[in-house]
């Protein structure tokens, strides 16, 4: 039997890592079956060949990732997008990418939002709320809002050009960017 692990998913190492740690108790918590950490690695661009655990042909040894998928729980029904933004969009909030903002999904950052509407949860929210800790490291690619110097206007209506990102005079980055991975329990 072939074991899949995150089917359209695509486990690796190279894209989001939510982790979430078990170690904190609440009142009524059994201490003889603590709560599971928690570690999920989202990488996009990824066959099942390529990674150990999904079919055993990958052509690069990796024993850490391995010991991962021997200990590790086997998810083998698991569906998403073929694009790397919408699909995280679809893990994250357990909603297909067309109930987000944008129906083919959030990509850069922009004047107006990420691809959660407002009072839509995230799976880092629910664990939130179930007394884990939530951390977020990597690629965000859900979209987010630019911190503006007060008073500009900007000329486009949504996305600057991706050339003035950084450079164009009515962004402040010394500002965190709005609608990022904390505003959705990170």
């Amino acid at each position: 039997m072939m074991k899949l692990h995150l089917t359209g998913l695509c486990l690796c190492l190279a894209s989001i890592a939510l982790v979430a740690e078990s170690n904190v108790f609440t009142e009524g918590d059994d201490l003889n079956h603590p709560r599971p950490n928690i570690l999920v690695i989202f990488g996009d661009d990824v066959g099942t060949g390529d990674v150990p655990g999904y079919w055993n042909t990958g052509l690069v040894d990796m024993p850490n990732l391995e010991k991962f998928v021997q200990s590790g729980t086997i998810l083998n029904d698991a569906h998403s997008t073929p694009l790397c933004a919408p699909s995280r969009y679809v893990f994250l909030s357990g909603n297909y990418q067309h109930r987000g903002e944008r129906y083919q999904g959030t990509w850069n950052l922009n004047y107006k939002m990420n691809q959660f509407r407002d009072g839509q949860q995230s799976i880092a929210n629910v664990l939130k709320s179930n007394g884990y800790e939530t951390g977020m490291f990597g690629k965000w690619h859900l979209g987010g809002r630019i911190p503006l110097k007060d008073g500009f206007v900007p000329k486009k209506k949504i996305y600057p050009p991706k050339m003035m990102l950084l450079r164009l005079e009515g962004h402040d980055w010394s500002k965190p960017f709005e609608e990022g991975p904390w505003d959705i329990g990170f």
